[in-house]
């Protein structure tokens, strides 16, 4: 009797052993199943037209942003001064928290009239998409004011009011890109290219490429062929 109820109990824990794992990956399938599912469902709520639509705005952001950080890159380049450096991080400062303000507002309006049903699904993710871009091209911003402003005189970036982690906290507010929802469905739309800007990839503090010594002057004049002819009149 006893070495019955002994098998019958080993048999049990046998299946159980067997039954637990299997089930564990099932539950873990169908969960993976349905994330991917919803992402589709996202992706196939938007219309040929709306799709078309959201990869030119997305695109145009990114040009747009990319003209923006090399602009930026220059006028810090041209800056000969420590005080005149400072002068253009503070104004750059001023300029990104603004824009930020206005493209976390714009969230906040794109979220609300989806509530409410007054713009379609599609076009709600194509603004999300351009706007996400536009802020991962603050944050590079920020993190290249921060660079700059770490390497000036602290008595240069007191007169002029800058704080570096102002500049810090700044960076952070658009690297959230607004939540992980609406950097995914940027990611949705632009694919990975929705978080850097066209040209090399670079991370955030990156140097800014503006030329370089071969850029040419307003004359026409490369840097190579202007040290060539100094050596040459040498």
């Amino acid at each position: 009797m006893n070495r019955t109820i002994s098998i019958t109990l080993a048999a049990v824990l046998v299946v159980a052993a067997i039954a637990v794992p299997l089930a564990a990956a099932s539950i873990s399938s169908s969960a993976s199943g349905q994330a991917t599912s919803d992402s589709e469902a996202g992706n196939e709520s938007i219309k040929p037209g709306e799709q078309f639509a959201a990869a030119v705005g997305v695109q145009n952001a990114e040009i747009e942003g990319d003209v923006s950080e090399r602009a930026f890159g220059v006028r810090i380049a041209n800056a000969a001064t420590n005080e005149s450096k400072a002068a253009v991080v503070a104004a750059q400062f001023d300029e990104t928290e603004a824009r930020l303000a206005k493209l976390e507002g714009r969230l906040e309006d794109l979220n609300e009239s989806r509530e409410a049903g007054e713009i379609s699904e599609g076009r709600y993710r194509a603004e999300v998409a351009t706007t996400v871009v536009e802020m991962r091209t603050l944050e590079r911003q920020a993190a290249t004011a921060e660079t700059t402003a770490a390497g000036l005189p602290e008595a240069v970036l007191t007169e002029r009011g800058i704080d570096v982690e102002s500049i810090q906290m700044l960076r952070d507010r658009a690297g959230d890109l607004g939540g992980p929802e609406t950097a995914e469905i940027a990611r949705s739309i632009a694919g990975d290219d929705g978080e850097r800007s066209l040209g090399p990839d670079r991370d955030p503090g990156s140097p800014i490429d503006v030329g370089g010594e071969n850029r040419t002057d307003e004359a026409g004049v490369s840097g190579d062929d202007e040290a060539t002819a100094e050596s040459s009149e040498a």
